[in-house]
């Protein structure tokens, strides 16, 4: 199940890295030290800092509007309003957000919910989705979601870092477009949650 675990990390991590116009500055939650070798990929970056552990003390320390862009590995905090408000206060004012999220086309209540949470702080919110191995061997389609407070993740996409990072196996600029297309009956189940 490991041997595609990079599409996830992938696209966590280059999906608002590549949306951002100059990040510098970033900020993950949970994940594993690929991810973070993900995001080391990209040239220019002034400093990473992870938080895994005690992450509500972690995060009522970081400093204010400070971080380009987050990544939020870990499940947990999807509707998490003070995680969210926290995490809003450190971004700076062109902050973008990747987060874990629930599917959805099968847990639609979360899925509004999370919508809901993150339409209160962000400009835009979008999902996006990957493939991950499931238990039993077959592909499953999982989402994430972008949230941020100036770019659009495809309007605003950096076509030549999408393409011109080395080491990418999986994420490139089709997959970065292609990965928001929504079924037309989640347009309509979300209408006015998913904030293009």
């Amino acid at each position: 199940m490991e041997k595609l675990h990079y599409i996830k990390d992938e696209m966590l991590a280059h999906v608002p890295m590549c949306t951002h116009a100059d990040p510098k500055n970033i900020l993950i939650i949970g994940g594993c030290e690929n991810l973070k070798g993900e995001v080391l990929k990209h040239k220019g970056i002034d400093k990473v800092v992870v938080i895994t552990d005690n992450i509500a003390d972690q995060m009522a320390q970081l400093e204010e509007n400070f971080f380009d862009v987050a990544i939020v590995a870990i499940e947990g905090f999807e509707v998490d309003r003070l995680f969210w408000g926290l995490l809003n206060k450190a971004l700076n004012v062109k902050g973008v957000v990747s987060a874990m999220a629930s599917t959805m086309l099968t847990q639609e209540n979360v899925f509004e919910a999370q919508l809901k949470t993150l339409g209160e702080l962000f400009k835009i919110v979008m999902p996006y989705h990957y493939e991950a191995l499931a238990h039993d061997g077959h592909l499953v389609c999982k989402n994430l979601l972008l949230a941020s407070k100036f770019y659009h993740p495809t309007a605003d996409i950096n076509l030549q870092r999408a393409d011109l990072t080395e080491g990418m196996a999986y994420y490139n600029s089709d997959i970065a477009i292609g990965t928001f297309q929504v079924p037309t009956v989640s347009k309509k189940r979300f209408a006015g949650l998913i904030k293009f």
